[in-house]
């Protein structure tokens, strides 16, 4: 159980004043923070704040939590800088945007014309967390050396990276070395600054489709909702959309072919494609009902209180909200719907090019990425594989006599047959002149007993 912590007067002082507004937990994480390292107001100096950003609740934290931390603690510090109790201010703590080289403008320049934006600001995000590292260490990237190189690997391993996202940023460096390289502004070979043995190992993960019971709990939930994120989230199970393209359907996404089936048209998404959904009869009247509510001029079927586009925030806050109560083991997604409807439509029998359309898949292996055999499927082929090998054990049984069975000649076969396997490769064959002389052992003790019976 999470202990309150008690803030003192002052903290409190500030989260009553404008300036506090929703800053009670990154406040109470930083008195903490404070308590443990036995530290007070009159010996804090930014390099203690520094060390708190690190790792404020100590250990490290994502990057849009760390901003959101900076966010309040700038606030809190300019408000006790004013009232006297700390002598220095916030300013050296604000983000402030890198201004990238001329050479790094010019890269990202020409991947505008064939890469998303979306895509040009991952770049972008790479090569600033690179300049800012150089600058703090006083090099110039045209200098760039494997030593350095090595370094900055290990300054974004220490940052606490996912090893996902290490290999985002070390990826999108590489790129923009080469260029460099073709620019002849670097003077090392960027293949050489950049091996592949530095790109991170990722983990494979299984999917992590919902159990039916909790499945069908929750869809009975949303069905029943009037929150219309909650109800969108609905179709996005039914549908397998991932999120922010469940964000982006149109007001009029529904569409009909000569024969009267409908489709939801899912727009633009992550790999830059359209594609259309078959609906069902229920999934299409949810999209009716969503349809017919809210403002009939709006352009996209799901809007903001505001008027905007829906945030993936707010979709997974609506998601929290109708899971409360419900147990799911390593806890719940919005991307979990989708791996649960693709896995449910293999486990019934669709092919996997027909799911890799609905998922909108370019390549059938990042389909299999997607849906991999869930434990419905893998018992189902285990339990078909043991039933044909039972049958297979009794037919053999029953179609050989037991007077017809000669023990020496099977006992051979099987030898012959193991030397065969081995062949020439050199790992197998010492295993298997190990194997070959225990069945020759077993062979002659076999003819020995069936002298015993003579």
């Amino acid at each position: 159980m999470r202990v309150k912590v008690e803030l003192p007067e002052i903290a409190e002082a500030f989260l009553r004043s404008p300036a506090g507004a929703n800053a009670r937990k990154p406040v109470g994480v930083f008195h903490s923070w404070l308590r443990r390292n036995e530290m007070d107001f009159g010996r804090l100096t930014p390099q203690h704040v520094d060390a708190f950003m690190e790792k404020p609740a100590g250990k490290p934290v994502s990057a849009l939590t760390r901003n959101g931390y900076r966010y309040i603690l700038c606030r809190y510090l300019d408000w006790l800088h004013a009232d006297g109790v700390i002598d220095f201010h916030s300013g050296w703590l604000r983000v402030r945007r890198q201004v990238l080289p001329e050479a790094a403008e010019s890269f990202l320049a020409s991947l505008a014309p064939t890469l998303k934006p979306a895509t040009v600001l991952q770049y972008r995000s790479s090569l600033r967390l690179l300049h800012n590292w150089l600058a703090a260490e006083g090099l110039e990237i045209g200098a760039l050396t494997r030593e350095h190189a090595v370094r900055w690997f290990q300054h974004l391993h220490a940052r606490g990276q996912a090893p996902a996202t290490r290999l985002n940023e070390i990826v999108a460096v590489r790129v923009y070395l080469r260029a460099l390289n073709d620019a002849n502004l670097l003077a090392a070979r960027a293949d050489d600054l950049v091996r592949h043995s530095d790109l991170p190992k990722l983990p494979t993960y299984l999917p992590r489709p919902l159990e039916p019971k909790t499945d069908e709990e929750l869809r009975e939930r949303l069905a029943r909702s009037e929150d219309s994120y909650q109800r969108g989230l609905l179709v996005m199970r039914n549908t397998g959309l991932r999120v922010g393209e469940l964000g982006a359907l149109s007001h009029d996404c529904i569409r009909e072919d000569e024969t009267g089936r409908r489709f939801l048209k899912v727009p633009l998404g992550k790999l830059n494609n359209e594609r259309l959904v078959p609906l069902d009869e229920p999934t299409y009247q949810l999209v009716r009902r969503l349809q017919q509510e809210g403002r009939p001029e709006r352009q996209w079927l799901l809007e903001s209180v505001r008027g905007h586009q829906v945030r993936q925030v707010h979709f997974k806050a609506a998601l929290d909200a109708a899971c409360k109560g419900l147990e799911i083991p390593n806890g719940m997604t919005t991307h979990r719907l989708r791996h649960t409807y693709a896995t449910t439509l293999l486990n019934a029998g669709m092919s996997l090019m027909g799911v890799m359309k609905l998922l909108g898949h370019r390549d059938y292996r990042m389909t299999l990425r997607y849906t991999e055999i869930t434990l419905e499927t893998v018992g189902n082929e285990y339990q078909a594989a043991l039933t044909q090998m039972e049958t297979r054990y009794r037919v053999a049984l029953q179609t050989t006599p037991r007077s017809e069975l000669d023990p020496d000649q099977a006992l051979t076969d099987i030898i012959t047959w193991v030397q065969k396997k081995a062949g020439d490769a050199l790992d197998l064959k010492h295993r298997a002149d190990l194997l070959v002389k225990r069945l020759k052992r077993i062979r002659d003790e076999v003819g020995d007993l069936s002298e015993d019976d003579d």
